[in-house]
């Protein structure tokens, strides 16, 4: 529509100059003696207005509509990919939930347990813990998992370790992913505090490289694929 404008505009500036010269080309209707310059000019100065102020409004709304429609392209938010996650309860690996690690996240005390049946038993448990903040757990085909007052996430979807000036929280984290190998200060928060040093995230007895009951301050050097897992304490990073 601008172009039809654009056309008209031209055209009535071509006849303008035109009729100003020589009247009678371009006016052919009316009374013989208004067909002068006046209603030239008149005419066809007024039809160059008119269009020319046409043109200038369709051409921008076409602007706006085409930075809107680019506006709404561009800043359409990405859909996040939903995270899957566990709440409290039982469930049973390979039916309920994939077997492999998983992180607990909970904000005050929690409690997660395997069993190797679904009796209820001392003896069918295989390994259990209370944490807080944080913990790791690896689980199997047929196994039972109970988490109470946590939340599972796959070890990969699993929000990361938040530190706060300069400190990591107590809880269990996995090193080479949560933490970078090497030395660590771990200082104690008040009264018995625990540490441990394990090969996996199975909360097994026979996975443990070392653990400690310390007050005060304590250092502990840990490699790529080990657990550090703190109670009572906070890990200093900086």
């Amino acid at each position: 529509m601008n172009n039809l404008f654009l056309l008209v505009f031209l055209l009535s500036m071509v006849l303008l100059i035109i009729g100003l010269i020589k009247p009678s080309l371009v006016i052919r209707w009316g009374d013989t003696e208004k067909r002068g310059r006046k209603q030239v000019f008149l005419t066809f100065f007024g039809l160059a207005v008119v269009s020319f102020i046409a043109f200038g409004v369709t051409t921008d709304n076409k602007k706006a509509t085409s930075s809107q429609s680019s506006s709404q392209t561009t800043q359409a938010p990405a859909e996040k990919p939903s995270v899957k996650t566990y709440k409290p309860g039982q469930y049973k690996v390979g039916t309920d939930i994939p077997a492999g690690e998983y992180v607990a996240i909970a904000k005050s005390d929690a409690y997660i347990e395997i069993a190797s049946d679904a009796t209820g038993t001392m003896g069918s448990i295989l390994a259990n813990d209370i944490f807080l903040n944080r913990s790791i757990i690896s689980i199997a085909d047929g196994q039972y998992l109970k988490v109470q007052n946590g939340q599972l996430y796959a070890i990969k979807d699993a929000p990361k370790p938040q530190e706060k000036d300069g400190f990591l929280p107590a809880g269990m984290y996995k090193i080479g992913l949560d933490l970078p190998a090497g030395e660590y200060k771990i200082i104690s928060e008040g009264g018995d505090s625990y540490i441990e040093v394990s090969g996996s995230s199975s909360h097994s007895m026979h996975d443990i490289i070392s653990n400690d009951i310390f007050q005060g301050d304590k250092y502990i050097k840990v490699s790529d694929g080990q657990y550090l897992k703190i109670f009572r304490a906070k890990i200093k990073t900086k």
